[in-house]
This record gives structure tokens, C-alpha cells and sequence, in this order.
């Protein structure tokens, strides 16, 4: 039903199997209206949207309950997803059907991805009001099982509970219990209409540690591209959304870093085919159903490219480095950053530790190296070399020069010790910490990008990296002066350190080595 092809932090590229084909996740189902839908749904599909969602609910009344198959109707062989009629219980706060009428009805229509009727929790319900949709959620999802159960269909169970985290934790549990095909994080519209993006990916990152890793995740309503990188890096692998018709109508044009409207625009930063034709003043000069037409057309282009361009950050192992670049962009994206930063230890159990596509680490700022490829690697690292130093002298050679370990200072040192067992040569780096010469040649120490610079040395770091060797048993410590690890950044670090044995840590010249060293 599903397959995991490639991964990147919580993100993958996935294969998802349904009735009318495959769809590669991630993946966006834009929402079609029954009823009047704009661009036509041969224009989705030239643009690579080989499924949509659509509202059953409303599908339901206007068919008067009779049941149609939904793909003749739509005249569509591809994918279709069916929503519930959830955002109008949100929305509206009930339908007129029950959950038993609309599931069935879901069945008969024979749509291929269907959702049961939950009750969406949205963000003005109390704690206790949520708590209550929460249960009768969890109940409707076992009472759909037998109904269900013989279905060659996809069925959704949507876990509620957002914003509260602790309910949303109780729902996934619950979830989890019930052997649906796909899981859904509802509710999100109001968080990200307030730019609350920090909060939505919590929540998805809450609900991918709790629900099964072999099963996809949708996210409902999300379809602005500068959150969707985050939300892909997060375990969302579905998202389903009508903002290139809604933000059209209102005149709003989207980018990948936030969304302008046309009158503010003298300029196009595009060249997707409504932007290299027309100019944001032809557009407003044109009947407003050709305007809007245009508009979402662009607005479906810009998505399709991001979710192409998450795609291959997945590829080559950058989905990090294209979050550090993005998040820059808004405040609530770089706020959105940090709670990635923040689980990035559980992050690196979907992190390959090395790059076998070749590409180097981009190392930029210190907040590069929580990348989870890169942090894994670094402490490994460190646990390597400080295995080494017990009971021997530790020459320490500062790493500017990759690779490392064919420095002149490594070649020198490593003839004049020879065979020694009593002396380890290690290599100290600003950001990659503490190395073994083996280790020097691998992923990331040597597949890397990165430039010193007076910022990126800090003697705190330093000097915490050579308490580390202090700690670990070493009988005593000389640096190899070189350019960036001077005398004066040696006294820095003795002077944090509180050094009283000025002796067993000392600093000198490469010609000085042979003669700092014990006999």
C-alpha cells in the first residue's frame, strides 16, 4: 500500500498505492469544487496533479443522496480523495447526515482515498469541548471498521485534538490502535491563517513519533509552499488544499516565502507561464473570472514547484539546508525552525549517517550542524577520539585544510612518532569538533562545505573540546600552532579553563614538536 523510497529527516518520498494509479508522496491534492472548478481538471492534471480532493458531503446533497461513481462524474482515471463533510461540521458545527450514511455513501461512490466523519476540534473549542470530539472521533472510527473492513479503498482516520498537544497525544494513541491506512492531522486552517506555523509543527512531528512510520500522514487544509518544506521535515507526507482558488479570488499571489497581492506587485518574480506573459497591471485591467482563473493557475504552479523542489532536497539528503535557507525568510518560519532543532535527536533515526549520493554538507552557521547527518556524525566522532587518549600523550593538530590528514603538520608528526603507542595525533575543528585521522577522510569531515572564518571560532567551543580529551584521561595535550589556532586563542581557552597545571596542556610551533615531546 505504501513504500518508502528515498528519506531525509522525517520527510520521504514515498509511493502510495491506490485503486487508479500511484502517488508519490509528498503530495498535494488540490481541492475541487463539484460544482464549479477553476482551472479545469485537465489543467491539474498537465501540471502533475494526478489526484484531487473533493467534498463527499457536498457531493452527497447534490446528488440527493443517490450514489454515483464519483470518477464518471468528474469524467477523471486518476486519483480521487474525498473529505467527509469534517470542514463543514468545523465550519457550520454539524451536517445532515451521520457517520454510518456518509461512509457508506463514500463506499458506493467508489472514491479511492475516503476519510470517516470525525469532528474537527479547530482552535476556539475549550479544552473539555475538544476532548469530548476527541472520544466521539475515536468512537466513530471503530464504528466504521466493520463497514469498512472488505474495502479495497484507502480510508483516512483523522486524529483530532489540536491545539491542545496532550489531546492530540491521546488521539494518535487511540489512532494507532485502529488499522485504518492513513492518518490525518486535522484542523490546522486558523493556525496557519495566523502564521502559527511553530505550533502546526509540533504537532505533526507529535503525531509522527506516536503513529505507525509504515503508514502515510495527510495533513489537512495546508496549502501555503512556505510551510510545506517544514511540514514534509516534519513526517507529513499528504496535504490537501483550495488556496490557489480562495487566495485568487481575493487577488493574492503566492511565493514560496509568503504571499503578495497583484496591486502591490510591479513585477512578476516568476516565469511560470501566466507570469511570463502578463504583467500584474494587465491582470487587473482583465474581467475578474479571467483574473482569477490566471491567478490560481500561477498559484497551483508555484505549489507544484515546491513540492518538486522538496523532492530533491529529499534526494540529495538537503532538506535541512533548504529549511536553514527558507526559514529566513519570515520570522514564523524561522520559529518553525527551532521546534525542528528541537526534536532533531529523533529526527536522526530517519537520518542516513552518510551521503552516498556524494553531496557535501553545507556548513553555514553553527546552526548547520544540528542537521541531524551532520550532529550524528560529529559526536560519534568525539566518542572515537576520546576512546583513544586514555593514559598517552595527544598531539592536536588544528583540521583547516581538507583533507585533513594530509596536512603537512599530520605528515611530520606522523614520521616522527612512528610506532609509538604512547602518543595519538587527533584533529580539532571549529565546527566538527574532534577527529581521528581515520575518521578525517569520511562523511561529513571531509564531504563538506565550509569557510572560518573569526566568527566561526569560538574559544568556549575550543575549549570544551579540549576538556573533553582533559577528561578523558589524557597524560597531556600539545597544540599545533597554525593560522587560525594562535597563542592568543590557546590563552583564551586556558583562561575559561581555569588551567592550574600550565604544563599538561601547552601550545608550540611544528618544529617545536619533537622536543615537547616525553622521550
Amino acid at each position: 500500500m505504501f513504500e518508502t523510497k528515498t528519506r531525509d529527516l522525517g520527510g520521504r518520498i514515498g509511493k502510495l498505492a491506490t485503486r487508479h494509479g500511484y502517488l508519490e508522496t509528498p503530495f498535494l491534492f488540490p481541492v475541487v469544487d463539484p460544482t464549479r472548478q477553476t482551472p479545469s481538471l485537465e489543467v491539474l492534471k498537465q501540471l502533475g496533479f494526478n489526484g484531487f480532493i473533493t467534498n463527499a458531503y457536498l457531493f452527497y446533497k447534490r446528488n440527493k443522496g443517490v450514489a454515483k461513481k464519483i470518477h464518471r462524474e468528474f469524467q477523471w482515471n486518476n486519483v480521487i480523495m474525498t473529505d467527509s463533510g469534517g470542514y463543514q461540521v468545523l465550519v457550520y458545527g454539524g451536517v445532515e447526515v451521520d457517520n454510518k450514511t456518509i461512509v457508506s455513501y463514500e463506499k458506493e461512490i467508489e472514491t479511492d482515498i475516503a476519510v470517516i466523519l470525525d469532528i474537527p476540534t479547530g482552535t476556539r473549542m475549550t479544552y473539555s469541548e475538544a476532548l469530548d470530539a476527541v472520544e466521539e472521533t475515536y468512537r466513530r472510527g471503530i464504528e466504521a471498521l466493520p463497514w469498512i473492513i472488505d474495502s479495497d479503498q484507502l480510508w483516512v482516520y483523522p486524529v483530532q485534538g489540536a491545539p491542545y498537544r496532550e489531546l492530540l497525544v491521546k488521539a494518535a494513541i487511540q489512532a494507532r490502535r485502529l488499522p485504518y491506512d492513513i492518518y490525518a492531522v486535522g484542523s490546522p486552517t486558523v493556525m496557519l491563517e495566523k502564521y502559527k506555523y511553530s505550533k502546526l509543527v509540533e504537532l505533526v512531528v507529535t503525531a509522527r513519533m506516536i503513529l505507525p512510520p509504515s503508514k502515510p500522514i495527510h495533513v489537512f487544509g495546508v496549502g501555503h509552499p512556505m510551510i510545506i518544506p517544514f511540514l514534509v521535515a516534519a513526517g507529513g507526507d499528504l496535504f490537501d488544499s483550495a488556496s490557489y482558488i480562495l487566495y485568487a479570488r481575493d487577488g493574492r499571489y503566492m511565493l514560496e516565502t509568503g504571499t503578495k497581492h497583484i496591486r502591490d506587485l510591479e513585477y512578476f518574480p516568476c516565469n511560470c507561464p501566466v507570469c511570463s506573459r502578463y504583467t500584474p497591471r494587465e491582470l487587473l485591467e482583465m474581467p475578474e473570472n479571467k483574473r482569477v482563473e490566471l491567478l490560481a493557475l500561477h498559484n497551483l504552479y508555484v505549489l507544484a514547484r515546491e513540492i518538486k523542489t522538496v523532492k530533491q532536497a529529499i534526494k540529495e539528503g538537503r532538506l535541512w539546508e533548504l529549511l536553514e535557507y527558507r526559514s529566513r525568510a519570515h520570522p514564523s518560519l524561522y520559529e518553525a525552525f527551532n521546534v525542528l532543532k528541537k526534536y532533531a535527536h529523533y529526527l536522526e533515526k530517519y537520518s542516513p549517517r552518510v551521503n552516498p549520493g556524494g553531496k557535501a554538507l553545507l556548513v553555514n552557521t553553527f546552526e548547520s550542524l544540528v542537521n541531524p547527518k551532520a550532529s550524528v556524525n560529529i559526536d560519534r566522532s568525539i566518542e572515537i577520539a576520546k576512546s583513544r587518549v586514555r593514559g598517552r600523550h595527544v598531539v592536536l593538530i588544528p583540521a583547516y585544510k581538507k583533507p585533513y590528514n594530509q596536512q603537512v603538520e599530520f605528515e611530520k608528526i606522523r614520521d616522527l612518532i612512528g610506532e609509538r603507542g604512547d602518543v595519538v595525533v587527533l584533529f580539532i575543528h571549529p565546527y566538527f569538533g574532534l577527529m581521528t585521522p581515520g575518521v578525517a577522510s569520511t562523511y561529513p569531515f571531509y564531504q563538506h562545505e565550509a569557510r572560518l572564518t573569526k566568527k566561526s571560532i569560538k574559544p568556549r567551543r575550543i575549549a570544551e573540546l579540549i576538556e573533553k580529551i582533559l577528561d578523558s584521561g589524557a597524560s597531556s595535550i600539545i597544540i599545533v600552532e597554525t593560522s587560525w589556532f594562535s597563542k592568543k586563542l590557546f590563552e583564551s581557552t586556558k583562561t575559561l579553563l581555569g588551567y592550574s597545571d600550565s604544563e599538561k596542556v601547552t601550545i608550540c610551533s611544528l618544529d617545536e614538536i619533537s622536543s615537547r615531546l616525553p622521550p
